[in-house]
């Protein structure tokens, strides 16, 4: 059997779990080494990412460091986010003020709009959305208007009790623990669902977390496993 069995590995004729290849063809590193290898490279470029949450779990400080990456002089638009934007903290994110634009649409369909002339404008490199529904239209065109515009849009929903099966490129849930942020992947384009990272407040929050302390939660292996 096992003899069968590596005939047809040999001849491509299995598909190997443990060998699934970086399911994004652009993608870019989160900035946390164990969630870029949790979702095969980083985050998918130039699509919509879904990030369920309670709300003020570090779901903005888990995709900060990405924002900082780009390097670009387009936009960064926040819609409907719950606080105004704070002036001291995008200074030290090294955002420049000029290239950060918060809008605030009351409707959801405002919302949706604002997000898809956005996304496909090709002046905004990053948007913000809070949305709480979506539906399989209005997704698929977002994710038409941000392969166009070659953006990203990272939307930001309430934990949904009964998911909606969506084709996401990438979906997770956030939820906060006594030592890190749980992040679970719900929906992931070409890869397993349902696995599971731990990540430690101190990478998080490095700048919050004394210096032995770090070191303390860097000794501790991260929690990775497949439920």
């Amino acid at each position: 059997m096992n003899a069968l069995l590596q005939q047809l590995q040999n001849r491509q004729l299995i598909w190997l779990a443990n060998q699934t290849e970086a399911p994004y063809e652009h993608c870019q590193s989160t900035g946390f080494s164990a969630l870029d290898q949790l979702l095969g490279g980083g985050w998918p470029q130039h699509t919509v990412i879904e990030l369920q949450s309670h709300g003020a779990c570090a779901e903005v400080q888990l995709i900060q460091k990405a924002l900082g990456q780009s390097g670009s002089d387009l936009l960064q638009v926040w819609i409907n986010p719950p606080a105004s934007l704070c002036a001291e903290y995008l200074l030290q994110q090294k955002r420049p003020l000029h290239q950060v634009l918060q809008l605030d649409a009351p409707r959801s369909a405002d919302a949706l709009w604002a997000a898809e002339l956005c996304l496909k404008s090709g002046s905004c490199m990053d948007v913000l959305l809070w949305q709480n529904q979506l539906n399989l239209t209005q997704l698929k065109r977002l994710q038409l208007a941000a392969a166009q515009g070659q953006s990203q849009l990272y939307l930001f929903r309430p934990t949904q009790a009964e998911q909606q099966l969506l084709p996401w490129a990438l979906s997770l849930q956030l939820t906060p623990a006594s030592n890190g942020l749980q992040i679970r992947i719900l929906k992931r384009k070409g890869g397993w669902q349902q696995q599971e990272l731990l990540l430690p407040w101190a990478e998080l929050y490095p700048q919050f977390i004394k210096t032995e302390l770090q070191h303390s939660q860097h000794s501790r292996p991260p929690l990775s496993r497949v439920s």
